[in-house]
């Protein structure tokens, strides 16, 4: 019963982060924010070396938030599919 309450509880944050990677708003808004990262990165002096890098690891953090959303898409379909395969064994134990 736990395993199933910690399964549904994956799945439907999978259902969560799926919903966010494909909400137009928080996708125009990362494209956004990098594009503009990158500009500013490009646009620093030759000394400016404090502020290239932490405009680098600001674009480096949109793309490791991006993959920690899609790590959740990911253990939420295998959830999902554990819990199915639970069903099964249940009903087929009922029989």
């Amino acid at each position: 019963m736990v395993d199933e309450i910690k399964l549904g509880q994956a799945q439907h944050r999978g259902i969560r982060a799926d919903e966010l990677l494909n909400n137009s708003l928080l996708q125009e808004t990362f494209q956004y924010l990098e594009k503009r990262y990158l500009e500013a990165w490009r646009s620093t002096k030759v000394l400016q070396t404090v502020e290239r890098e932490k405009l680098w690891q600001a674009i480096q953090i949109l793309g490791i938030i991006q993959e920690h959303l899609k790590g959740h898409v990911t253990n939420g379909r295998i959830a999902a599919e554990d819990l199915r395969r639970l069903s099964a064994e249940s009903q087929r134990k009922k029989s």
